[in-house]
């Protein structure tokens, strides 16, 4: 939490070192806050991006699952083929494509949250900053 703001012109009157150490200090107080914000985005930073490696790491698993099922209706298929039908490859099947769509699900929703951006309130304080700081020409 921000601290109440403290009047810093009582300085002025001390001449070039109080105006120096009025202005190091408005820029600490001003540095502190920024700071503040950005650690507290921070930390919703790495939530954010343990979610999308939990994700990740999930389908992964579903990929190699859908991989192992995809080979065992190769196998069995080609063995179907040659000797009989058996109901148990279409299953075999079902399974792989199931653990595929999973995979394919968990992968487009990680990547529609990596999309998300971060530090949202740190960059708009900054762009307010900016322009607060930019000076205005007034033409008349």
């Amino acid at each position: 939490m921000p601290e109440p703001y403290e009047d810093r012109r009582a300085n002025a009157d001390d001449g070039i070192f109080g105006h120096v150490a009025g202005f190091l200090s408005a820029v600490a107080a001003y540095s502190k806050g920024r700071l503040e914000l950005a650690g507290i985005e921070a930390k919703e930073a790495a939530v954010h991006y343990a979610i999308i490696v939990a994700l990740a790491i999930g389908a992964l698993v579903m990929v190699i699952f859908g991989y192992f099922f995809l080979c065992f209706f190769i196998v069995f298929g080609v063995a179907a083929l040659i000797g009989g039908a058996y109901t148990w490859i279409w299953v075999t099947l079902g399974m792989a494509l199931l653990h595929l769509g999973a995979a394919a699900g968990a992968l487009l929703y990680a990547k529609a949250r990596l999309a998300e951006p971060m530090f949202s309130a740190t960059l708009h304080e900054f762009r307010k900053d900016q322009q607060w700081l930019t000076p205005t020409v007034n033409v008349s």
